[in-house]
Formats: C-alpha cells, structure tokens, sequence
C-alpha cells in the first residue's frame, strides 16, 4: 500500500503535469496573449482555481512550463557518456542532442522570443538555459584544460549553443524542414576549427 502523502504528492505532480502540457499546447497553438487560464484548466481537465493552486498566476505557469521543456538531466546524460576520446564526435553528439531538443520545444521558443519582442516578458531569466550554460560551460572548461581546446569556455558554450540556435530557427528561411545530419557535422566543423588547440 502506497502511504497517503506520497500517493498525495504523485497526484499533485500528475496534475502540474497535466496542466503545463495543456498549457503548453494552448500557447504553442495561441500564443500567450491569446490564451486564458480558464481555457488550460479546461484542457487539463481541472478547474481554474486548480491551475492557480498551483502555479498562482499566468506568468508562473508560462515560467514552470518553458522550465520543464530545457531537458537538462537529458543534457547531462548526454555529456555524462561522451566517450572523450574523440571531440568532434562527441561535439557531434551533443549537438544532435541540441538540435533534436532544440527542435522539439521549437514553438514554444518562438513563443518566448515572442514575448520578448514584445516586452511581456518580464519573468526572471530561465534557470533551465543559464544551467544548460554553465554545465556546457564546465564541460569545454575540462576539454580546455586537457589541451583539446582553446578559449574561454563560457564563450565557447555560449557560441556553439547560438550557432545550433540560429540553424534550428532558420531552417525554413533555408527551406530545410528536416534537420540535416550533414549541416549539423557542417556546423560543428566550423566550431572546431575556431577552437581546436
């Protein structure tokens, strides 16, 4: 038998859950503005004084939702089981794993720049891409240190997550709807080649 406070919290989790993946839904397809959180709780089959029990207004579901989509225990596992014996494969890896992530939560990225452009966007910055940051940025600081690469790491980390950035938002300016292996390798061998020691 499951004990009551953990049967508790299970239902709570499942029910935030439920609430960011309609919400998450809902912005993609209307934007924020264009959202009500009347609509979310319905979609999520809860009442809207649920949704504010939970997240207390609109903003902070927005800020829980763009939180849960950044992937950074994927990220981590994947830097966790880089081989290391070879950068440019395991730069490929990781930026597969970017690109794909990146792809995935395309909408709503657009969504927040969005917001941003249009001066909504008030929110603290994201904890979820400052920590994609810094785990990235510890990671070129180690292959820095080895002697596999040269500059400053958080630089380095900012670079190549803006190049893979600008390849996942522009593909359709490049009439490119499948991410392309091939452009990806591209991209990483340009990055090498500005900071291969």
């Amino acid at each position: 038998m499951i004990p009551t406070g953990q049967r508790n919290h299970t239902g709570v989790e499942e029910t935030r859950a439920k609430i960011i993946s309609a919400a998450r839904e809902l912005f993609e397809r209307n934007g924020t503005r264009g959202t009500t959180t009347r609509e979310v709780a319905e979609r999520a089959g809860v009442n809207e004084a649920t949704l504010f029990r939970h997240f207390g207004s609109k903003r902070a579901l927005l800020d829980a939702m763009r939180e849960s989509l950044c992937g950074i225990e994927e990220l981590r596992s994947v830097l966790a089981t880089l081989p290391g014996e070879d950068l440019a494969a395991d730069l490929k890896t990781l930026a597969y794993h970017v690109v794909d992530r990146m792809l995935a939560k395309r909408a709503m990225m657009c969504v927040s720049l969005a917001e941003d452009a249009a001066g909504t966007d008030d929110s603290p910055e994201w904890r979820g891409p400052a920590q994609i940051l810094a785990d990235l940025s510890a990671y070129f600081t180690a292959k820095v240190a080895a002697g596999a690469m040269r500059g400053e790491p958080q630089f380095v980390a900012r670079y190549f997550l803006g190049t893979l950035f600008s390849y996942v938002v522009g593909r359709k300016l490049w009439d490119s709807v499948v991410p392309d292996r091939s452009t990806v390798d591209a991209i990483v061998e340009v990055f090498l080649n500005g900071v291969s020691a």
